[in-house]
């Protein structure tokens, strides 16, 4: 037999991971909101006049539109010269 022998090892248990830390969860207050107020019906236009409020921006509105529309039609013109 040769003299010059290897001797055996165990094979290396694997030992077991720490189990990971929980987060450490802050507990924060629950701010209270102030109580709104709604305003009294002094201070609320009327019915009348929020219909004619209305009124008035539906009529600025459809000058708006209109004036958007020449403009369009314009630029279509101007473009349409130089496709010739």
């Amino acid at each position: 037999m040769d003299s010059m022998t290897v001797a055996a090892t165990a094979p290396k248990r694997r030992t077991r991971k720490a189990a990971p830390k929980k987060p450490v969860v802050k507990v924060t207050q629950i701010r209270t909101l102030k109580s709104v107020k709604r305003p009294s019906s002094a201070k609320l236009i009327s019915g009348q006049r929020y219909w004619s409020d209305i009124k008035t921006r539906w009529a600025i509105h459809n000058y708006e539109i209109t004036m958007l529309i020449s403009d369009l039609t314009k630029f279509n013109n101007w473009v349409r010269q130089f496709a010739k």
